[in-house]
């Protein structure tokens, strides 16, 4: 049977920070890839795709980085022993390389250019695996069964593992929805592999950070006046 979803109330500090992290990364992102546009410069992710996106990726890996070390000052990784947060840190970055393996292999089953463009489909795919997977290896950790509760038995707490689920799913169909303009006749420069998953790479993550936000006043309200009455 299902575990429940969303039915423990959060502390009000995890509450009000996991707002305040969502509002910043939806900011972060549209500022690092959407005021830059069409400007030539490093930032630009139309004409300088590469540089921008690992700029990007630097960016959200940073940001979730320091988010998952707050979760963790409250839960018992950060009173483990030094050798073995370092082991899980290591353990960490090779699941995010693998994940990064992944999509660019997943990509190139859809249609990505298998012998050209690797740099590219690489970056498309580190970008990926930043906003799907990143999260939750920072927050659910390395376990197993923290990533099967929250993902298939839809058992997430309400807060940053909610926050997970939903943006993981929207950034992947996100990516899967960018494709689309790809192969239309419009001739525009941004319609060159990948630049146009990655938006929607982007734009789906924005998309779930602002929907789980929602989701988490509205059901942290739901919860604290049935728990009050």
């Amino acid at each position: 049977m299902s575990a429940p979803m969303n039915t423990r109330l959060p502390s009000k500090d995890v509450y009000y920070f996991t707002i305040r992290s969502n509002i910043y990364l939806v900011v972060l992102i549209a500022v690092l890839t959407f005021l830059p546009w069409n400007t030539e410069t490093i930032l630009d992710i139309v004409s300088q795709t590469l540089r921008s996106s690992e700029i990007i990726i630097a960016s959200i890996l940073t940001s979730n980085l320091l988010i998952g070390v707050y979760v963790s000052q409250k839960s018992n990784f950060i009173k483990k022993s030094l050798s073995y947060r370092i082991r899980a840190i290591l353990k960490g970055a090779c699941y995010y390389m693998l994940a990064t393996c992944f999509f660019h292999v997943i990509a190139v089953l859809y249609g990505a250019p298998f012998f050209e463009n690797i740099s590219q489909t690489f970056h498309f795919g580190a970008l990926l695996a930043s906003t799907a997977v990143f999260p939750g290896l920072c927050i659910l950790g390395l376990n197993v069964s923290n990533w099967i509760r929250v993902f298939s038995q839809n058992g997430a707490d309400l807060g940053p593992e909610s926050v997970i689920q939903i943006s993981a799913v929207s950034s992947i169909v996100g990516a899967w929805v960018g494709a689309f303009p790809i192969p239309l006749d419009w001739d525009r420069d941004w319609q060159e592999w990948p630049i146009t998953c990655m938006v929607g790479n982007l734009l789906g993550y924005m998309t779930g950070l602002v929907i789980s936000a929602i989701h988490l006043c509205v059901r942290y309200n739901q919860l604290r006046k049935h728990k009050v009455t």
